[in-house]
């Protein structure tokens, strides 16, 4: 693979938010709950990843397309080995955390995930992008 192109989750990341992100508690439950959202995708569990997202990422893409996007994006990648934290991006309405992950397939594969918090409190991912330039 020469290049994997990224992709987002949304067009529009901040549908429906009025949350500001702000202060380490914030920034710790929107990181915890992108992780655990990762895990879903790592287990090619798209379904649950699609549930498991943001009110608007549901309202602007049915779970079939999801399902297909992300299989067709994730799957060539291999298998999951592991993933570090490299950053976080703290915006007024969202927070996007920035990692190097390395899959069976691809080793310097960079994952970009915005999280945002929603009316209920809860923070969800709205966002994911993904772009490698491993060339194996």
């Amino acid at each position: 693979m020469k290049l994997l192109s990224a992709f987002a989750l949304a067009l529009s990341l901040l549908i429906g938010s009025s949350a500001f992100a702000q202060g380490a508690k914030d920034v710790a439950d929107a990181r915890a709950a992108s992780e655990s959202w990762m895990k879903l995708m790592d287990a090619e569990d798209y379904s649950a990843a699609w549930n498991k997202g943001a009110e608007g990422v549901r309202k602007d893409m049915s779970k079939l397309a999801w399902n297909m996007l992300a299989s067709a994006i994730h799957i060539p990648l291999g298998t999951f080995k592991s993933r570090s934290y490299q950053s976080a991006s703290v915006k007024p309405a969202s927070i996007t955390f920035e990692y190097i992950s390395d899959y069976q397939r691809n080793h310097a594969v960079r994952e970009s995930v915005t999280a945002v918090k929603e009316k209920d409190g809860v923070w969800r991912v709205s966002g994911y992008g993904i772009h490698s330039d491993d060339k194996e």
